[in-house]
C-alpha cells in the first residue's frame, strides 16, 4: 500500500539536498508545520531493487549499485577516493570517507526483494548464489551496509527497507542481523492504509458519494485488512482506494472490474512463495 511513495516521502523530509524545497514539497500537509529538528540534516541514499534485470541478476545489480554510489558522491560533491572498481567495495569506500568527513546519512531501499523473489520462482541455483550463499553478492552489500551503522562514530544512523517478504531478508541475516521487522507492529497499522476517516475527507474533497453506495462498496472489496493483532482499526487498501476513486473522476462510474489488474500478478507470486515455502520448511 503506497511503499515507494511512502520511501519518497522519506528522502524528501530527511534529504539535505532538498531543503530548499522543503516548503514546496510538503505544502499543505501537516508535515510543513510540524517538522523535527533531524529534518533535512541528512545525506540520503536512496536505492530501488526493482530496477535489477534478473535475466542477469549479479552483473545487473552490480551495475545499479555502482551507478547509485556515483551519483550519490556527485549529488553531495564528495571526492571519494574509491580504491576499486568493484561496487561492494566502492559501498565501503563511501561509508569510510563519509565516515572521516564526520557526516550522517540515511539509506532507504524500496523493494528491497523483488529482484530475488523473482530468481526464487525461477532460478533457485542463481538465487542461491546471489542471495544466500556466504559470499553471495547481496549477502556482501547487505554486510556491507551493516558495518555503516557500527561504532560511536557510525555514520549510518537510519535504515528504511522496504519489500513484499521477510524471506530474503532471513537469507541475509548473518551478515545482516540489525533489522526490526515493524510490519506487524500495532503502532504503524495505519501507516500505509487508508482509515475511514481519511477516506470520507478523500471522498468529500473529490464530490464523490451522496447516497452512500460507494462507501458500502469501497468497504465490501477494499476495508478490513489489519496488520496486528491488537490494532484498533482498520484500513482500506491503498492501492485500490485510488483506483476506484480515479475511474471515477475519469468516467463518472465505478470500475466494471473492481481489481487493479496491476496487482494481479503480485497474488499469484504470492501463493507460490507460500506453496514454495512449505515445502521447503
Amino acid at each position: 500500500f503506497g511503499k515507494s511513495l511512502w520511501t519518497a516521502i522519506l528522502e524528501a523530509y530527511y534529504d539535505v539536498y532538498y531543503k530548499p524545497e522543503f516548503d514546496a514539497i510538503f505544502a499543505d500537509t501537516w508535515i510543513l508545520n510540524n517538522r523535527g529538528p533531524e529534518a533535512s540534516s541528512y545525506l540520503t541514499l536512496r536505492l530501488d531493487f526493482s530496477a535489477v534485470d534478473t535475466s542477469r541478476a549479479e552483473a545487473s545489480f552490480a551495475h545499479y549499485l555502482l551507478g547509485s554510489i556515483k551519483y550519490f558522491a556527485d549529488k553531495y560533491n564528495m571526492s571519494v577516493d574509491f580504491t576499486t572498481d568493484d561496487p561492494i567495495d566502492m559501498f565501503n569506500d563511501l561509508i569510510f570517507h563519509i565516515r572521516r568527513e564526520s557526516s550522517n546519512f540515511i539509506v532507504i531501499i524500496d523493494e528491497y526483494d523483488n529482484f530475488a523473489n523473482k530468481l526464487f520462482l525461477d532460478d533457485k541455483s542463481t538465487y542461491q548464489n546471489i542471495v544466500s550463499e556466504k559470499t553471495a553478492f547481496f549477502k556482501r552489500f547487505f554486510t556491507t551496509l551493516k558495518t555503516g551503522t557500527s561504532g560511536l562514530d557510525a555514520p549510518v544512523k537510519r535504515l528504511f527497507i522496504t519489500g513484499v517478504t521477510p524471506m530474503t531478508m532471513y537469507d541475509v541475516t548473518s551478515g545482516f542481523n540489525i533489522g526490526d521487522n515493524i510490519s506487524t507492529n500495532s503502532v504503524f497499522n495505519e501507516m500505509t492504509g487508508v482509515t475511514q476517516d481519511e477516506l470520507d475527507a478523500m471522498l468529500a474533497y473529490y464530490g464523490i458519494d451522496d447516497t452512500g453506495t460507494e462507501r458500502w462498496l469501497l468497504r465490501e472489496w477494499y476495508d478490513n485488512y489489519k496488520f496486528a493483532k491488537t490494532a484498533e482499526n482498520t484500513v482500506y487498501n491503498t492501492d485500490m482506494v485510488l483506483y476506484y476513486v480515479n475511474k471515477i473522476l475519469q468516467t463518472g462510474a465505478p470500475p466494471d472490474d473492481l481489481i487493479d489488474i496491476n496487482v494481479r500478478s503480485d497474488y499469484s507470486k504470492l501463493r507460490h512463495l507460500i506453496y514454495t515455502g512449505k515445502k521447503l520448511n
